[in-house]
């Protein structure tokens, strides 16, 4: 498990966040809870990312490229993931921890924070969004978010799901326990994805980027305006350094799927066969690690990935060898 943490690149003016800090990240590796946080080594997050490193745990940091390149980036995390931009790193954040916390920051903390919250409320992650007070911190936020419901601005039940703690113990407590509240308008809709189905010896090609536990099929999702092929020819010149012909680029089939990792979540595949133009297959630019996977034998994968392999196993993929 690993918690997401919000917090700032300064200290703040009283000693007490700073050691609440230090707390947190030292009581969370001792817990055996991996850290994601931001990726600096300055203030509060630099405090965080220490601790937790000291105790032996796994810190997780995520910056642009943009603040890497001025130095702020901490040089001895578990793993650093450079994204090109803020949008980014705060779905980079949100997709690698299984929960969210806020120690005292300024308005970055604020706009990451309230952007998981809501994410909850519109059930695109069913995960909890705690603050972490200290010496009433967030008392004031607390009163003003209190006034909104008595305005009728936001609902009592939604307002509930965002919890107070002033302990690493009561925010573990407080995972543990953890029941999402019901979708505001339902479910969201499937993230649609375009992706390579490649088979050799009677093996899939599966991929895993770097933070994620799953493997998946090589492709992603697709940006504005973005037709499938177009999406499944660009992920997977990222991805593997492979260009995909596209006269021979052919849709074999659309499945959905619970999407791996986030609760109430569903991806809408769209899986496509085709040969290769240029190129060998390994690990790009966002993959660590990937595998040629026997169904008989298969790694952890996405739950799309497992049923694209039971498809193989069953003689059903609509694709040669190769």
């Amino acid at each position: 498990m690993r918690v997401t943490v919000f917090t700032g690149s300064a200290d703040g003016r009283a000693p007490a966040f700073r050691a609440a800090a230090t707390e947190l990240g030292r009581h969370l590796a001792g817990a055996g809870v991996g850290v994601v946080y931001g990726g600096g080594h300055v203030g509060l997050m630099g405090a965080v990312a220490d601790a937790a490193l000291a105790a032996g745990g796994e810190v997780i940091g995520v910056m642009p490229r943009a603040l890497v390149d001025r130095e702020v980036a901490h040089r001895g995390l578990s793993a650093l993931h450079v994204v090109e931009t803020m949008h980014e790193r705060k779905a980079r954040m949100a997709e690698l921890g299984d929960a969210f916390v806020a120690l005292p920051g300024g308005a970055g903390t604020l706009e990451e924070l309230f952007e998981a919250w809501t994410w909850q409320q519109l059930g695109y992650h069913a995960k909890p969004v705690a603050l972490y007070d200290v010496d009433g911190f967030w008392t004031p936020l607390a009163g003003m978010l209190d006034g909104m419901v008595d305005a009728g601005f936001i609902r009592p039940a939604y307002r509930d799901t965002l919890a107070r703690v002033t302990s690493p113990d009561a925010l573990l407590e407080l995972i543990a326990g953890w029941t999402p509240p019901p979708a505001k308008w339902g479910a969201p809709p499937a993230v649609r994805t375009a992706n390579w189905l490649h088979v050799r010896d009677g093996r899939l090609l599966l991929v895993r980027t770097r933070g994620r536990d799953a493997f998946y099929l090589p492709g992603g999702k697709l940006e504005p305006d973005e037709s499938p092929v177009e999406a499944v020819r660009r992920e997977v010149r990222e991805e593997l350094g492979v260009l995909l012909d596209p006269d021979g680029l052919r849709e074999a089939f659309t499945l959905t799927a619970p999407a791996h990792g986030r609760p109430g979540q569903q991806v809408r595949m769209t899986c496509f066969t085709g040969p290769v133009a240029a190129g060998e297959p390994a690990p790009g630019r966002e993959v660590e690690e990937l595998v040629w996977a026997d169904p008989a034998s298969p790694p952890a994968c996405a739950p799309a990935s497992l049923m694209v392999l039971d498809r193989l196993a069953a003689g059903e993929l609509p694709l040669p060898a190769g």
